[in-house]
C-alpha cells in the first residue's frame, strides 16, 4: 500500500521542527499528525517561530562544476565521482557508546518518506543558528539553495543502524535510521587549485561527544584521497572550537595559518581567531583504512 506523502512544504517545515526541538529523524519517525501542525500559514519557511529566508551563498550564476568553490555550487546529489569510493562506501563502524552506524550517501526519492535531503538541510540551518562554527549567519531558504552548497560534488549522512541512547544530558533514546552527523567534500578552490578540497562537517547535537565527528575526519582523507585530491585545507577552523582544533590536530592535520579577529560568533565577547588546517593527501598510507 502507497502512503500519501506530505508535499515539499511540509516536508521542510517538519524537518526544520523537529531539528529546533533537539531531535533529527526522518519523517518516517514522525505520525502524520505531526507532519500536518508543521504547516505554515503561508509559503515561507518558519523556524523558530520566526520566517527565514536565505541569500548570497549558493551563488548558482555559473552552471560548470569546475567552477565551484567552498562557498559555492550546482545542486546534485552529493554522489559525484562516486565510482572511485565504491571499496569504501557505504563504511560501517562502531562509536565509543557501542552504537553501530554507517557513513553513506544522503538518501533521496521523492515516492518515499525517509527523503534525507531535508534532515541534513535542517540541521545545517539550525548549526547556522547555533553561530559557533560556521562563517554563515543567514539560513538555507530551500533545500535546493542547501543542495547547491552541501552537495555539489560529493556528501555523506552518518547513519544509525541500531537503536540507542542519545548523549544529552536527558538521555533520551534514538531509533535505527536517524542521521547523526553529515559532511561534504568539493573543490576549495576553482581550475587550477580545485585539487586543494574543502570539508564540511556537522554533527547532531544530541549526538555530539561519542565519536562521530572522528569517524568523519578519518573517512574523510580515505574519501578525499581516493576522489583524486592532493591536499585537503580547511578555511576556518575557529579557536573558541576547541573539540575541532583538538580532533583536526590529533588527525594529522597541519596548522598553517592564524586570521586573528576573524569571526563574530554567538556567546563571544570579542571577534574569534580562525585556523587555517592543512593536510598532505599525498602521504596518506595506501592502506590507511578509518
Amino acid at each position: 500500500m502507497i502512503r500519501s506523502i506530505p508535499s515539499l512544504l511540509l516536508r521542510k517545515r517538519a524537518a526544520a521542527t523537529v531539528v529546533g526541538n533537539g531531535g533529527l529523524h526522518t519523517l518516517s519517525q514522525m505520525s502524520s499528525s505531526s507532519v500536518n501542525r508543521c504547516a505554515p500559514s503561508d509559503r515561507s519557511i518558519i523556524i523558530d517561530n520566526r520566517s527565514t529566508y536565505y541569500a548570497g551563498v549558493s551563488l548558482l550564476t555559473q552552471p560548470n562544476r569546475n567552477m565551484t568553490t567552498a562557498y559555492q555550487g550546482i545542486p546534485g546529489d552529493g554522489k559525484h565521482n562516486s565510482h572511485l569510493i565504491s571499496d569504501l562506501i557505504p563504511f560501517r563502524a562502531t562509536l565509543n557508546d557501542g552504537r553501530r552506524v554507517e557513513v553513506d550517501y544522503f538518501r533521496h526519492d521523492e515516492d518515499i518518506e525517509e527523503d534525507e535531503y531535508f534532515a541534513g538541510y535542517a540541521l545545517m540551518n539550525l548549526i547556522i543558528r547555533e553561530g559557533r562554527s560556521w562563517p554563515f549567519d543567514q539560513e538555507f531558504e530551500t533545500v535546493d539553495d542547501w543542495r547547491g552548497y552541501f552537495l555539489s560534488h560529493t556528501a555523506f549522512v552518518v547513519r544509525a543502524i541500531n537503536n540507542g541512547i542519545d548523549s544529552s544530558k536527558n538521555r533520551n533514546s534514538s531509533s535505527a535510521g536517524e542521521i547523526l552527523g553529515c559532511f561534504y567534500i568539493k573543490p576549495n578552490f576553482p581550475g587550477r587549485c580545485s585539487h586543494i578540497c574543502n570539508g564540511g562537517f556537522i554533527t547532531a547535537p544530541r549526538f555530539r561527544r561519542i565519536g562521530v565527528g572522528r569517524l568523519m575526519g578519518r573517512v574523510f582523507l580515505r574519501a578525499a584521497r581516493d576522489l583524486g585530491y592532493k591536499s585537503s585545507y580547511f578555511n576556518l577552523v575557529f579557536k573558541s572550537n576547541k573539540g575541532s582544533v583538538l580532533m583536526w590536530e590529533s588527525l594529522g592535520f597541519q596548522r598553517v595559518s592564524v586570521l586573528e579577529n576573524a569571526a563574530d560568533l554567538e556567546g563571544l565577547q570579542e571577534l574569534d581567531t580562525a585556523y587555517g588546517y592543512r593536510y598532505d593527501l599525498e602521504k596518506l598510507p595506501d592502506n590507511y583504512r578509518p
